[in-house]
């Protein structure tokens, strides 16, 4: 442990070594405070309750990149607390504004107190039994230099200054196998996949944390910059203006505190998650450690019972020849009980894996248990908000009762007029009938209209296609004739240059070329004069062709202009129903978004549920693979805990159908109510009316049926209220006896593994009592490894 130190810890060293090797001649005088015997107990109390929080204290070193200085302080000297420091104390809370109440502040004080009086107890007896630890090695050092022994184990000490290191590195001391954890892995199957699944579950905080941080800040400053644009106006002054930006400047302080706390808390967690991950390795990396001894030891015992055999060989050849035939009885005997601790061995190392794969059973059966109990308090909880939802509905009886007793006596007053508003509800139903015909006309009368819309707009849809096309090939058909005429005047251009030059050639040879009138043209002659009227009969057909295509020109110009005139009228006619199309067409992209959106969302679900697919497959081969499976708790009780949750539901579906029976009644009385309370109104609107026309009046009062109105939504909403309750217990109750289905099976699982177990076990006991003679029969039985 001196590694750890600096130039400081061994200047420390060598003083106090030199100052014990000063001290060695002189007895050391021990404190009065505690006598041996109360240390040693002290020691070995300490020593125990640090062994039982080894484990969840072995943490890994937070300051190892501090200074040596600040790390190894040497001790401050020993002091009791006075009025002075307390003082002290509250001052530096005072000075961070820490505001607590008194009575928590004087119970840490006298905590700290206390705890401080222990420590300087045990540091007093520390230090008197470093120093007598240092005499008897120095002691044993001088023996074992007379001697010439060298042993280099008994020099591991462990000397340092603890003054400024903090509570976890401290602990950290005191395990002596944190390098080997550091630096060893786990190797099984099991564990690492429960490790990485923790850590995929973990990794995410810390992003999840940044991204409420993320969203946080982002409303924070919204709400600013509306705070700041509602105050503007306010702001007319110089010293509203230097308000503003003193508190402009705090809230910027404030966000980069925040966000320094909120990197500083993601740090935090990650470490924890480190550390914990550190944690939930050691008892995985004891396993293998534990593992790899009993292997060891196994392979010892083997090479043991090896030397133990060579040996009786040896023993055996020295004796003398008469006693040949009892060594060959004894080595019979010896190879059968060879053989039997062969066959122990076997049936012990099977009987270990059986051991191994029952403990793993175990752990499932308890994460069983825990999920039956969690049923149990899901039933617990339903069952609490059944009553609840029974004390809700006898309160909601007796309000529609109250509400049913008053309707009752309103309704008695109309039972004289009901007969006088079936005539009036006669009448109405006729005049009904007879709007309901004139709606039937207008209706048959306007979808012919919309058919004739439909048609006109089909045909304009179908003769502006057509003047598409048409256009679309005049436009082609444009094209090539500019290309035709250009390719023309090409050819008249070369064909007027050849023109003339056979102009020129007859002015300059016209004598030359003319026949005489002795003689005939000749050959060169007659061939040139071909050619000439052939020039002249291109130049007719080319001149011919230029005109026919001027023509035509004019006449796909001037039908051009018509369908433009065309057009413009027909535009004005159709920008209102393109507008309508348009319309439909944007719901029609909207719809088909949506449902984009939606196939998304399926996709992501689907996905969602081959992942959950995947998981039980992966537990459903588990279960399959496990062999050998046991429970601490019996199948009848099991069985016991199924059948009366098995009947709850039976009693929760009974009630739930009670319930249903009861909410159809009562929207029954409800309807009738409505229906009465229609039937009053109509009665006292017609009464009103009678009076007014009696009284002269030509226009009646109309009648404000608000209060009725009132009462009768009031009613509807609570049976609405009433069957979204009944409908969203009726779906609890179904996922529960889902839930209790599925543990049943489950049941019914483990009873098929536990019986398979039950038949192994008694085969492997009857194996065992068939290998094992009668005479140590009694020994196998009473053996509890067996």
């Amino acid at each position: 442990m001196l590694d750890s130190g600096g130039t400081s810890l061994r200047s420390d060293i060598n003083t106090t070594v030199a100052r014990r090797w000063e001290q060695a001649s002189r007895p050391v005088k021990r404190s009065q405070s505690a006598s041996p015997n109360n240390l040693n107990a002290r020691r070995q109390n300490v020593q125990k309750k640090l062994i039982a929080g080894k484990r969840h204290r072995s943490m890994s070193p937070t300051n190892v990149a501090k200074k040596a200085e600040d790390k190894l302080r040497p001790a401050s000297p020993v002091h009791l607390h006075t009025e002075d420091d307390y003082a002290n104390i509250t001052l530096t809370e005072t000075e961070k504004d820490v505001l607590l109440p008194p009575t928590v502040i004087s119970k840490t004080m006298r905590s700290y107190a206390g705890k401080r009086r222990e420590f300087i107890k045990l540091r007093k007896n520390v230090i008197s039994q470093q120093n007598m630890l240092i005499e008897t090695y120095a002691s044993l050092k001088e023996i074992e230099a007379r001697c010439g022994i060298n042993d280099n184990n008994l020099g591991d000490l462990r000397l340092l200054s603890i003054s400024g290191w903090q509570a976890n590195d401290l602990l950290v001391l005191l395990r002596n196998d944190i390098a080997s954890l550091q630096s060893m892995e786990i190797n099984e199957g099991f564990g690492p996949q429960m490790l990485r699944r923790l850590h995929s579950l973990l990794s995410v905080i810390p992003d999840e944390v940044r991204a409420v941080n993320s969203e946080i800040m982002i409303r924070r400053n919204e709400i600013l910059q509306l705070w700041r644009s509602k105050s503007r106006p306010e702001r007319l002054s110089m010293h509203a203006n230097t308000e503003w930006k003193n508190k402009n400047a705090e809230f910027e302080s404030q966000t980069e505190n925040i966000k320094k706390l909120v990197v500083s808390l993601t740090d935090n967690i990650k470490t924890k998650i480190k550390q914990s991950f550190d944690v939930a390795k050691m008892p995985w990396i004891d396993r293998e450690n534990l593992i790899k001894k009993v292997e060891r030891l196994q392979n010892e015992n083997l090479i043991l019972q090896d030397k133990l055999e060579e040996k009786s060989k040896k023993d055996g050849e020295g004796q003398e020849v008469g006693k040949a035939e009892d060594l060959s009885k004894y080595e019979a005997l010896q190879e059968q009980l060879n053989k039997e601790k062969s066959a122990k061995e076997s049936l012990r190392e099977i009987v270990s894996t059986a051991e191994s794969m029952l403990r793993v059973a175990r752990s499932r059966i308890v994460n069983l248990e825990k999920q039956v109990k969690e049923g149990k308090t899901e039933l617990d909880a339903a069952k609490r908000k059944q009553k609840e939802l029974e004390q809700l509905y006898r309160h909601r009886e007796l309000s529609y009762d109250t509400r049913s007793k008053k309707l009752i006596e309103l309704s008695k007053t109309g039972e004289m007029t009901i007969e006088a508003l079936s005539q009036q509800r006669d009448a109405l139903e006729l005049r009904v009938k007879e709007l309901r015909e004139q709606l039937e006309i207008t209706e048959n009368a306007v979808s012919e209209r919309e058919a004739k819309q439909r048609n006109r707009a089909d045909t304009l849809q179908a003769k502006l296609t057509e003047k598409e096309k048409a256009q679309a090939e005049a436009e082609m058909r444009a094209t090539a004739l500019q290309d035709r005429v250009k390719d023309l005047e090409k050819q008249l251009s070369v064909i007027q240059e050849r023109c003339t030059k056979l102009l020129n050639i007859e002015k300059e040879h016209c004598l030359d070329y003319l026949p005489s009138k002795e003689g005939e043209p000749s050959d060169g002659e007659t061939e040139i004069w071909k050619e000439l009227q052939d020039t002249r009969a291109a130049l007719v057909r080319v001149e011919e062709e230029l005109r026919q295509t001027r023509t035509d020109k004019d006449n796909f110009l001037n039908s051009l202009s018509r369908i433009a005139q065309i057009e413009g009228d027909n535009d004005n006619k159709m920008a209102t129903e393109l507008l309508d199309r348009e319309q439909r067409i944007a719901k029609l992209q909207s719809i088909i978004d949506e449902q984009r959106a939606n196939e998304k969302i399926m996709e992501q679900s689907m996905s969602e549920y081959e992942t959950q697919l995947a998981a039980l497959r992966l537990e459903v081969k588990r279960l399959r693979n496990y062999d050998c499976y046991s429970r601490d708790t019996p199948y009848q009780d099991l069985r016991t805990e199924l059948l009366e949750m098995q009947m709850q539901v039976a009693t929760l579906s009974r009630e739930r159908s009670a319930l249903v029976t009861a909410a159809a009644s009562r929207a029954l009385m409800l309807e009738r109510y409505e229906r009465a309370a229609d039937m009053f109104a109509k009665v006292t609107r017609a009464r009103r009316d009678l009076a007014a026309q009696l009284e002269g009046q030509q226009e009646p009062k109309e009648f404000d049926g608000a209060t009725t109105s009132q009462v009768v939504s009031s009613l509807c909403q609570d049976a609405n209220d009433t069957w979204s309750a009944l409908q969203t217990e009726r779906a609890r109750v179904l996922q529960l006896e889902s839930a209790i289905l599925m543990q049943s099976l489950q049941l019914e699982r483990e009873g098929k593994v536990r019986t398979q177990l039950e038949r192994r076990k008694a085969m492997l006991e009857r194996q065992i009592l068939r290998l094992v003679g009668p005479g140590s029969q009694n020994t196998l039985l009473s053996d509890q490894s067996l």
